[in-house]
């Protein structure tokens, strides 16, 4: 500091580390948020079943789903229809907003109802598939706070009764496939990072690797949001005045060590990053275009080391 005035010449985000390096560091147990490996036999265990078997598993995700548009409901339907002779079937990730704008208590549940209803229409699908519900920013709950909660059970007693497996999570979600960690993050991050930013994002030096991607406008912005929360270790790198966060419950917002996929259903054009071995993915909004996204988490193996397979779909 001079003359009590602290001049800054540089500044910059964490050094990063990938999901090995920092597991390596901290240790396999201390990085297992689940609880789930208790050592690392277990861990290789794990990995050998996943080489046999994981290339079976397969997640369906989608954004805005917005039930109160009949056209939506119409398309859902078509894809799983599509899906329901899968064996096995794939996992269904729904993302909110669940409605197009606020809705009644009354009208939420009947929305909810009528997807039921169109889920119903496969019996093999209502019975076997599993079906996660992300919720939204403006879905019924606390507004504009994170972590939110899942949807209460009050809008959704008719689904679940009718549905075998849905599960109604929280906001973020994080599933583990064998030893792949995979984070579902329902926000406008986009949109939010460039609110609240200082500088415009600019490319970084020829040499970095991540910067070689060819990107203009909203890829650009994409691509800076990802990395930005990603270099943070946090999925809301913003002031409180910004981003309210329960603060006790802000370990469900780390990122640290990253994880294998980190799922975003965002606004914004459909896209795919791969960050220092991190599958960065938008599905797009389903309600405009129709748009999804399929992820392998166990896409391709080789020499006992895989790959995921990311596939961006769309229903005409």
């Amino acid at each position: 500091a001079i003359d009590g005035v602290l001049h800054v010449h540089n500044m910059g985000s964490p050094i990063v580390e990938n999901r090995s390096e920092a597991i390596k560091a901290i240790g396999l147990q201390n990085s297992d948020i689940f609880n789930s490996i208790g050592s690392l036999s277990e861990f290789e265990k794990l990995s050998d079943q996943e080489v046999e078997h994981g290339r079976e598993g397969m997640f369906v995700v989608l954004s805005d789903v917005h039930l109160d548009s009949p056209s939506v409901l119409e398309k859902i339907e078509r894809m799983l229809e599509g899906y329901s002779d899968f064996t096995p079937l794939p996992i269904f990730v729904f993302m909110g907003d669940f409605a197009s704008r606020p809705q009644g208590a009354k009208e939420t549940m009947g929305y909810f109802d009528d997807l039921a209803g169109v889920i119903c229409k496969f019996p093999n699908v209502a019975n076997e598939g599993r079906f996660v519900f992300v919720p939204g920013p403006n879905d019924p709950g606390i507004a504009s706070i994170l972590p939110r909660g899942p949807i209460l059970n009050y809008f959704t007693s008719s689904l679940r009764s009718k549905v075998k497996h849905a599960i109604f999570a929280s906001n973020p979600c994080r599933m583990r496939f064998f030893t792949k960690e995979i984070v579902f993050f329902r926000d406008d991050l986009v949109g939010k990072m460039r609110r609240h930013c200082l500088l415009e994002p600019r490319e970084e030096e020829d040499g970095d690797e991540y910067a070689k991607i060819a990107s203009s406008g909203q890829r650009r912005l994409s691509r800076h949001a990802i990395k930005t929360v990603l270099d943070q270790g946090h999925l809301s790198p913003l002031p409180l005045s910004a981003s309210p966060i329960y603060w006790q419950h802000d370990h469900a917002l780390r990122l640290y060590p990253f994880p294998d996929a980190l799922i975003v259903g965002d606004r914004v054009d459909q896209y795919y990053e791969n960050y220092e071995e991190c599958d960065a993915i938008n599905p797009g909004p389903f309600s405009n275009g129709f748009n999804f996204v399929v992820y392998r988490p166990i896409g391709e193996v080789r020499r006992s080391q895989t790959k995921s397979d990311v596939e961006f779909s769309q229903i005409e």
